[in-house]
């Protein structure tokens, strides 16, 4: 068990450098590209909704909000129906860079998986699937974690 764990610790390294390599000559932080899957995930949302969906503190995401409406990747705007409700929404630059960090982490994962034999891609398919299913509804459900589907 405690190899098996081991190599998920060192997978976890290796997505995570995947995710912050996908970022470079972006000029985005990985917690400014959270908050804009999380937004391109619900749509225009209270902050207080995209906070709870990272989970982090609302006042955690309005300076976020606030370094990614200054670099015209987000807009925010009081909510018609609750004036006290502040609404955040990508706009088409937000947008474009939530595609380009996807796609570039898709690709360098299907490289890193193309290089595997037929049988070691099946076999790693089964595992990953597995261990998905095997961690619930608790865990992964939402557009926090690295990757989306």
């Amino acid at each position: 068990m405690n190899d098996a764990v081991d190599a998920l610790m060192a997978t976890t390294r290796l997505l995570v450098g995947i995710a912050t390599h996908a970022l470079e000559d972006l000029g985005m932080s990985l917690p400014q590209f959270r908050l804009l899957l999380v937004l391109d995930d619900l749509g225009p949302s209270a902050g207080t909704v995209a906070a709870h969906r990272l989970g982090t503190a609302p006042s955690s995401v309005t300076r976020l909000g606030d370094q990614l409406e200054a670099s015209g990747h987000l807009t925010r705007r009081r909510d018609p129906a609750n004036r006290s409700v502040v609404v955040l929404e990508p706009t088409a630059a937000g947008r474009a860079v939530v595609a380009t960090v996807l796609a570039r982490r898709r690709d360098a994962l299907a490289e890193l998986v193309g290089r595997l034999p037929a049988a070691q891609r099946d076999a790693l398919t089964a595992a990953l699937s597995a261990l998905r299913d095997a961690a619930g509804a608790d865990h992964g459900t939402g557009p926090v974690e690295l990757m989306t589907p």
